[in-house]
């Protein structure tokens, strides 16, 4: 592995998943973790970056590995019933699910992110041969393409991404998704609704140069449905619920309170297309 890998070419919201990679392994190296994920620990031990400026975001540490944990279960149970799946991975930056799920046997899975993140990712992490590194914007037709090539199973997943984009942006990506896949698994994540336009307000991303902000969240998941009517809403997990006794003591309380839940908490969320 390289040492030292510079991400000066990283700006915006690319940047802002250094945050949760970074988050990703310190949880790992706590004790008794959530999350285990090694391969962020060597990351950021590998990368020229400035994390101590994030200093201790416990909130965004526990998040990030609630969020994680819950998109690899479902994606291992997607396999595990699909074991001929084509699987990709959208803006997966630094993200090693293949290989922190166990380099599943699949017909292929596809990580995709902008170019400047892929040169990074293949100084880092390692391709193999049913797991394969994609230079390309999520909203590009030819993704879409790659994947119904092999007419199997597909299974999306895009997570810590779509709250940068304004609603009309994440509406269009969804119903092109929709209107040109005939059939399809969709695990993402969602952004606590009371966040939006706040992004200099959260423990970890307001550390970032570049200060992206929060442009979209939805406060009923299940209206992602009127959206288009492939779009059905199969699971919904609200975070707060598997964080196993490790956010702060006032934010457990307070998401006991439906209201409260419901207005900031993330979530993670299956969506069936079909």
């Amino acid at each position: 592995m390289n040492t030292n890998v510079n991400t000066q070419k990283l700006w915006d919201i690319p940047e802002t998943m250094l945050v949760s990679l970074w988050c990703r392994a310190m949880e790992s190296k706590s004790k008794n973790p959530i999350l285990i994920d090694k391969d962020a620990e060597k990351c950021i031990d590998s990368i020229d970056y400035d994390f101590s400026k994030l200093w201790n975001p416990r909130m965004s540490i526990v998040g990030s590995a609630i969020r994680a944990k819950l998109i690899d279960q479902e994606a291992k149970e997607f396999i595990a019933k699909n074991p001929d799946a084509v699987v990709i991975q959208l803006w997966t930056w630094l993200d090693a699910r293949f290989d922190r799920i166990g380099r599943p046997k699949v017909t292929h899975w596809y990580d995709l992110d902008l170019p400047e993140t892929i040169e990074i990712r293949k100084k880092l992490l390692s391709e193999s041969e049913n797991n394969t590194f994609v230079s390309m914007s999520l909203f590009d037709n030819d993704w879409i393409d790659m994947v119904l090539a092999y007419n199997k199973p597909i299974l999306i997943i895009i997570e810590w991404v779509l709250m940068y984009f304004s609603e009309d942006e994440v509406k269009w990506f969804l119903k092109k998704i929709c209107e040109k896949i005939p059939k399809a698994t969709f695990l993402l994540d969602i952004l606590a609704y009371k966040l939006v336009w706040h992004a200099k307000s959260h423990d970890a991303v307001s550390k970032t140069k570049w200060n992206a902000e929060f442009k979209w969240s939805i406060l009923n998941t299940k209206d992602l449905e009127s959206w288009h009517k492939k779009l059905h809403l199969w699971k919904e997990y609200y975070m707060s619920r598997y964080d196993e006794w490790k956010y702060v003591f006032i934010a457990r309380m307070l998401y006991k309170i439906p209201v409260f839940r419901r207005n900031f908490d993330q979530r993670v969320v299956r969506l069936e297309i079909y």
